[in-house]
């Protein structure tokens, strides 16, 4: 399946009202093309007196590797459980310790999940393996919000003037630019030919941006 972020956000918000008592509040959620693991959950960790005290919590979703709808639900379960059990501030006897396994092994039992410590990669069929054979390079639209919000989108060559005039004209675009690319990261990407794009977190949009050859639309 192609996986979106909004995607990822609806069954965040849906998983946590079944199985964390809507406790959560929802953290940065990002796509990634991560090889070695299918997800992450990372936070920012400070000591204030005695205390630490954890945040910006980010979940990251690897979308390198072909899943089923069912094992992207469950990865993301995975990380949701790190993300509960830090945001609690439970004690844990380790990284995937008691607290970590009690968890996982009564959503396994009691909802039918097969939420598991480790996934292997091996043998696994890289994602899009034929759209990125197809597709070389990509015309990207990269937006910046008022609010700060990073999008990128890849766009049909076709449709660029009109939306170069579009994104011209709507007040929360703080700022936008072409390039053009051949990173394959923007082969799951679908073409659009409305102003659409996807949300991405500001370090990778960097990342992506710094790498790209800038265009400007003649």
């Amino acid at each position: 399946m192609i996986l979106t972020t909004d995607i990822l956000r609806t069954w965040f918000r849906q998983f946590n009202t079944d199985y964390f008592g809507g406790e959560l509040p929802i953290p940065r959620i990002v796509l990634s093309k991560a090889r070695t693991r299918l997800g992450t959950m990372a936070c920012k960790c400070t000591r204030r007196l005695l205390k630490r005290v954890y945040s910006d919590f980010v979940i990251r979703i690897s979308t390198y590797y072909e899943c089923t709808e069912r094992e992207f639900q469950e990865t993301l379960l995975h990380e949701m459980i790190h993300y509960y059990i830090i945001y609690k501030c439970i004690p844990d006897t380790s990284s995937h310790g008691k607290v970590f396994r009690d968890i996982m092994h009564q959503l396994n039992s009691k909802y039918g999940w097969h939420i598991t410590i480790t996934s292997s990669m091996r043998g696994r069929k890289v994602a899009d393996e034929s759209g990125r054979s197809r597709r070389s390079t990509f015309l990207v639209l990269a937006v910046v919000l008022n609010d700060g919000t990073c999008m990128l989108s890849v766009v049909s060559p076709k449709s660029a003037r009109k939306l170069d005039v579009m994104a011209k004209g709507v007040k929360e675009i703080a700022d936008y630019r072409w390039y053009m690319s051949s990173d394959p990261y923007f082969a799951d990407y679908p073409v659009v030919r409305s102003l659409r794009a996807r949300r991405v977190d500001k370090e990778l949009y960097n990342e992506k941006t710094a790498a790209m050859q800038p265009l400007v639309l003649p």
